[in-house]
C-alpha cells in the first residue's frame, strides 16, 4: 500500500511538472511570436530604419546585360532568379522607379546577373533563353517578359513571344538547346557564391569605376525603393 501511495505521488509531481514545464514552453513561444511580429510590424511600417549590415565587395559585371548609360557614375547590380517570386516582386515594384528615377536619366547602369536557385526547375532554361535573346539584341525585352509570365515559363510560351520579338527562329532554337550555354549561368552563380550571394535577388551598388569591376555595397533581398534611394544617393553625393 506504501508503495503504491509512492509511486502516485511521483506520478502527480511528474504531472506538475510536465504541465508546468508546457506552460513554460507554450509562454516562451508566445513571448517569441510576438517579438517576431512585432519585428515584422517595424520592418513594413518603417522600412528606411531596417537598416542591413554595410558590406562592401569589390564585384564585377562581367560580360552580362547593361540597362542605361555604360558611363553612369554609379552601378547595380541585380543577382536573380527568373522564377523567384521575390525577384518578381522587385521588378514588379522597385524597378520601374529606379529606372524612371536613376536609369534613363545616366545616373545609374543596371546589370542584370543569373543566379537560379537550385530548386527552380525552370530557371536555368529561361535564363539560358533570355542571354539568347539577348544576343539579337532583345535581352531586356525577354527579361521583362519572364517576370511578367513567371508562372508560365515554359518553352513554348518562350519561342512563341521569340516569333513576336520576329527574332531568327534557326538561330534561337539552336541558341536554347545549346547546353553550352549553361556555363555561362554558372560562372555567375559562383561569382555570386564569391561575394556572398546566397539567396535572390541580392544587389551591390557602388560607383562605377574603370573596367569590369567596382566596389558595392551589398544589399539583401526585395528591400522597398527608399532604401535603393538612399544607397544610390549616398554614391552620387561621393561621385559629386
Amino acid at each position: 500500500m506504501r508503495l503504491i501511495l509512492i509511486l502516485l505521488s511521483v506520478a502527480v509531481l511528474i504531472s506538475l511538472f510536465i504541465s508546468g514545464w508546457g506552460l513554460y514552453e507554450r509562454t516562451s513561444m508566445k513571448y517569441e511570436i510576438e517579438n517576431l511580429q512585432s519585428d515584422i510590424y517595424k520592418l513594413r511600417e518603417y522600412p528606411q530604419k531596417a537598416q542591413q549590415p554595410v558590406i562592401e565587395k569589390k564585384v564585377s559585371i562581367d560580360d552580362d546585360p547593361i540597362k542605361g548609360d555604360p558611363k553612369a557614375p554609379v552601378t547595380i547590380i541585380e543577382f536573380s532568379d527568373y522564377e523567384c517570386p521575390f525577384c518578381k516582386r522587385f521588378n514588379d515594384s522597385v524597378l520601374g522607379k529606379i529606372n524612371e528615377e536613376y536609369i534613363s536619366t545616366g545616373k545609374v547602369k543596371y546589370v542584370f546577373r543569373d543566379y537560379p536557385l537550385p530548386f527552380h526547375k525552370k530557371a536555368v532554361a529561361v535564363a539560358v533563353a533570355a542571354n539568347c535573346g539577348g544576343e539579337q539584341g532583345k535581352y531586356w525585352e525577354f527579361h521583362d517578359f519572364l517576370f511578367e509570365s513567371k508562372e508560365n515559363l515554359d518553352m513554348p510560351n518562350i519561342m512563341a513571344y521569340a516569333e513576336e520579338l520576329e527574332l531568327d527562329k534557326t538561330k534561337f532554337e539552336a541558341c536554347v538547346n545549346d547546353k553550352s550555354k549553361e556555363s555561362e549561368i554558372s560562372e555567375d552563380m559562383e561569382a555570386g557564391r564569391k561575394y556572398g550571394v546566397r539567396g535572390t535577388p541580392s544587389f551591390f551598388i557602388g560607383k562605377t569605376e574603370d573596367g569590369k569591376e567596382f566596389t558595392g555595397t551589398f544589399v539583401r533581398g526585395a528591400q522597398p525603393y527608399s532604401v535603393f534611394k538612399v544607397h544610390i544617393e549616398e554614391q552620387l553625393q561621393e561621385v559629386n
